[in-house]
C-alpha cells in the first residue's frame, strides 16, 4: 500500500510539475484593478507593441469567448458571458495591457460572481482558462513575429529594387562609357586627318606662295618684257 501509495504521488507530482510548465507562458497571480486586488492571468511579452496584444486579444476573446469588450480608464470589459468551462452562471472579463520599456504585459481577471477565478475556488475552470490563454500567447508571439518578418521582407525588397536599380545605372554607365570610347576614336582619327590636312596644305601654301611670287615678278617685269 505504501509503494503504491508512493507511486500515486510521484505520478501526480511528475503529472503537476508538467502541467506548471506548459503554464508558465501564463502567470498565476494577483493584481490591482477597477474592483481591487484580484486573483488574475498574467501573459509577460518581451519587445512586442502594446498594439499587437490589444489587437490580438480583442479577436482571441471575441472567438473564444463571444467577448465583446468595452474600455474604461484603460480597462477593458465585457459582461454576461457564457462558456462550458465556467458552468451555467455568466462572468465576466476584465483585463489590461501594461507596457514598461522594452517589456509588455497583458493582465485578465474572470469575475465568477462570487469570486474571481483561481485554483483555489475552482482548480479546473482556472487550468482550463490558462490552457486557453496559453493558445492567446502564442497568437501574440505569431503576430509579432509575422509583423517583424514583413519588415525584414520589405527591407529585403527594398535592398533587392536598390539593387536593381543599381545594375540599371550600372548598364547605362558601361553603355555611356562604349559611346564615349566610339567617340574618342572618332575624334582621334579627326585629330590625325586634320593635322595630315594641315600637312598637305602647308605643303599647297608653299606651291601657291612659289605661283605668287612668280605672278609676282612677272607683273613687275610688265614694261621690261618687250626689251628683251
Amino acid at each position: 500500500m505504501k509503494t503504491q501509495a508512493f507511486l500515486l504521488s510521484l505520478v501526480l507530482f511528475f503529472t503537476t510539475a508538467v502541467a506548471h510548465a506548459q503554464m508558465e507562458m501564463v502567470h498565476e497571480t494577483t493584481r490591482t484593478m477597477s474592483l481591487g486586488a484580484k486573483p488574475c492571468f498574467r501573459l509577460e511579452f518581451d519587445k512586442v507593441a502594446v498594439d499587437i496584444i490589444e489587437n490580438v486579444w480583442k479577436d482571441f476573446a471575441k472567438e473564444n469567448f463571444d467577448a465583446k469588450f468595452k474600455k474604461n480608464k484603460g480597462e477593458w470589459t465585457a459582461t454576461g458571458l457564457n462558456s462550458a468551462f465556467m458552468g451555467e452562471e455568466p462572468y465576466a472579463i476584465y483585463s489590461t495591457i501594461e507596457k514598461d520599456g522594452d517589456e509588455s504585459a497583458l493582465t485578465v481577471w474572470v469575475d465568477a460572481g462570487s469570486y474571481f477565478l483561481n485554483r483555489r475556488d475552482n482548480r479546473v475552470s482556472t487550468q482550463e482558462m490558462a490552457r486557453t490563454l496559453k493558445q492567446c500567447y502564442f497568437d501574440v508571439r505569431r503576430a509579432a513575429i509575422g509583423k517583424a518578418l514583413k519588415a525584414a521582407e520589405d527591407e529585403l525588397k527594398d535592398l533587392e529594387n536598390r539593387q536593381k536599380k543599381l545594375v540599371r545605372e550600372n548598364d547605362g554607365l558601361v553603355k555611356d562609357i562604349e559611346s564615349w570610347k566610339s567617340k574618342i576614336q572618332r575624334a582621334e582619327q579627326d585629330i590625325i586627318n586634320n593635322q595630315q590636312a594641315q600637312e598637305s596644305n602647308i605643303g599647297e601654301q608653299e606651291v601657291q606662295r612659289r605661283k605668287v611670287e612668280e605672278v609676282r615678278r612677272k607683273l613687275d617685269n610688265v614694261e621690261t618684257e618687250g626689251k628683251h
